[in-house]
């Protein structure tokens, strides 16, 4: 499926969704009260309260933002499997917001006291099952994309008996960085200026990403290491005899692996801070580790090199 219809069959979900929710709220504007009920507590009663104007606004707002976010998204991961993923998960999504929204609409409709409005929980698990199902089908739809070329071997670099070689870079993420720095900043400010509770939680978060925004990857007598450069720990390592060969590959970052971060598939595992040029690393147990980085294809010969002598001295 081409990258278009990809974002189309993202696209149109929160399409429906978004013309749902304001045709709803439009066609009772006039029969709803002035505030409306838009928060409920665990045993289906009202416990938070917008105006009509506001509820509107936000709820149509969320959804046409979250659809753009979602559709430009896709169109990023190209034909890539983050293509397929991200289809899915904004279909999701779409369902998962739009089906509450029209429904807080519904049950505010000709109440005159809001407080006195009932959302019976069973909802949860129907848009729940709404939005898995939702997304399955688009999952579905999608289809696999074309299988990526194998890349190209990388030679070894030769290294003598006794001989001692390294390589390292450091790799910085934008991607990262930028939101990382945005969220602690905003919490920084409601902290400073508004009720500081409220900035904990962005501020904490903002602050505990930053160290994942930059790592050194080093590749020697060892095998191979990646780390944060501010904290010692996590990091990821792979011992020399558990390797059996390394390549330099080029890597979208949404298509491949669906994001930035340390990144999860069946049999790969990738420390993504950028879209492409990366180290491909095989393993004994047929995995393979993404690193993007760099001058990938020297810190592949070497790997090469250090692997052929070990297996030569076994």
């Amino acid at each position: 499926m081409t990258a278009i219809r990809r974002c189309t069959l993202t696209a149109v979900p929160f399409g429906i969704a978004t013309a749902a929710y304001a045709g709803i709220f439009l066609a009772s504007y006039d029969r709803l009260p002035g505030r409306i009920a838009t928060h409920f507590s665990g045993d289906g009663g009202a416990d938070g309260f917008t105006s009509r104007t506001a509820a509107l606004w936000f709820g149509g707002g969320l959804l046409l933002g979250l659809g753009l976010l979602f559709t430009v998204l896709t169109l990023a991961a190209k034909e890539g499997w983050g293509s397929r993923l991200t289809a899915a998960v904004g279909a999701g999504t779409a369902v998962t917001l739009g089906y509450p929204l029209a429904l807080t609409v519904l049950v505010n409709t000709d109440v005159q006291d809001p407080a006195d409005v009932q959302l019976p929980m069973w909802h949860v698990a129907v848009l729940l099952l709404a939005g898995v199902a939702t997304g399955a089908l688009a999952w579905w739809l999608t289809g696999t994309g074309p299988r990526p070329a194998p890349a190209p071997p990388t030679p070894s670099l030769p290294l003598a008996e006794g001989e001692a070689a390294a390589w390292s870079r450091t790799i910085a993420s934008r991607a990262l960085l930028l939101p990382a720095g945005v969220v602690t900043l905003c919490g920084l400010f409601v902290v400073a200026f508004g009720p500081w509770q409220a900035g904990l939680l962005p501020l904490v978060l903002g602050m505990a990403c930053a160290p994942f925004t930059g790592a050194r990857v080093t590749v020697d007598r060892r095998g191979l290491k990646v780390a944060s450069t501010v904290l010692p720990r996590p990091r990821l390592v792979l011992p020399l005899g558990s390797i059996v060969s390394a390549s330099s590959i080029q890597v979208n970052a949404m298509g491949d692996f669906g994001g930035w971060g340390y990144r999860i598939r069946p049999n790969r595992r990738g420390v993504v801070l950028r879209s492409g040029e990366a180290l491909s690393v095989r393993t004994v147990g047929e995995r393979e580790y993404v690193v993007t980085v760099d001058d990938s294809t020297t810190a592949a010969a070497l790997i090469n090199g250090l692997v052929n002598r070990h297996v030569e001295r076994e």
